[in-house]
């Protein structure tokens, strides 16, 4: 029996419900400049998956590891774009805001 879709969406879901609460974290502590924080997290992932094709050998576990690391790569662009949207939000009420960031009183 193969298992690939389950380890596939096992790494999705944990991917989402790790990002998920990051995003707001992170918005909170360092405002919009945390977009750059998952920016770069995105693309050193992709720099890690073009290298990951030439150190694993064994093409199953290979594959898997691509995906993982692409899904990861990926929710982390997507969390860079979050940032604006949670700011957003932050700004109309429905996330409390830190009054140390001055980028709220603009």
């Amino acid at each position: 029996m193969n298992f690939a879709g389950v380890i596939i969406g096992t790494v999705t879901i944990g991917s989402i419900a790790l990002f998920h609460p990051l995003v707001i974290k992170a918005e909170y502590r360092w405002g919009l400049r945390a977009t750059w924080i998952f920016l770069a997290v995105g693309v050193l992932s992709m720099g890690i998956l073009a290298g990951v094709h030439f150190v694993i050998e064994d093409p199953l576990c290979r594959q898997l590891t691509e995906i993982a690391l692409s899904i990861f790569a990926f929710s982390s662009f997507w969390s860079a774009y979050e940032i604006s949207r949670q700011h957003k939000r932050v700004l109309s009420g429905r996330f409390p805001k830190n009054p140390n960031h001055p980028e709220y009183y603009m």
